[in-house]
């Protein structure tokens, strides 16, 4: 990455605007499609909770996935300011939404080592997201592309290490 996408990164990301209440809505809403889903598909297939937990994880991040294939360039700027892999490799920025997309996908087949992967793709993701709200960085959450615009907040910390615990319960109940 040159100068001058850091230099437009940080200038995004120290003037974004405050969010509305449409974009806190949207991140609720979201969550509870992602929720409902899961719910749902538990109800007709009647699983227990790991599998409950694994159809969550497989929808969660087909959805987040795909906001953030909707603006791929913006998503890897925002998300260069915090992760601590992207901000030294720009192109694992870009290739973040296809990870999730694979994680999906190894989460729908039921493939066991892709909560192996989750735990340690969470935990990376935690780290930065820590980092930064230690310093108090003001900066855009990139979870949900930039289709929603939120402050990277506790929210943004709890959500990285929720799907870590759950990925991780799931290793150790399997």
């Amino acid at each position: 990455m040159d100068h001058s996408d850091h230099q437009n990164h940080s200038e995004m990301d120290h003037n974004m605007p405050e969010p509305t209440a449409k974009d806190y809505i949207l991140f609720a809403l979201v969550i509870l499609i992602i929720l409902a889903v899961a719910l749902v598909y538990k109800f007709y297939a009647g699983f227990g909770a790991m599998d409950f937990m694994r159809v969550f994880m497989g929808v969660f991040f087909l959805i987040f996935a795909v906001f953030k294939l909707l603006d791929l360039k913006g998503f890897a700027m925002s998300y260069i300011g915090y992760d601590i892999i992207a901000s030294k490799f720009t192109a694992y920025a870009y290739a973040y939404p296809f990870i999730e997309l694979a994680l999906a996908l190894g989460y729908f087949l039921n493939i066991g080592a892709t909560n192996y992967f989750t735990l340690g793709f969470m935990t990376v993701g935690s780290v930065g997201v820590l980092k930064q709200l230690m310093r108090g960085s003001k900066i855009r959450c990139a979870c949900l592309g930039t289709y929603i615009k939120l402050p990277l907040t506790t929210v943004s910390l709890i959500e990285d290490v929720a799907m870590g615990l759950m990925a991780l319960g799931t290793i150790i109940y399997r």
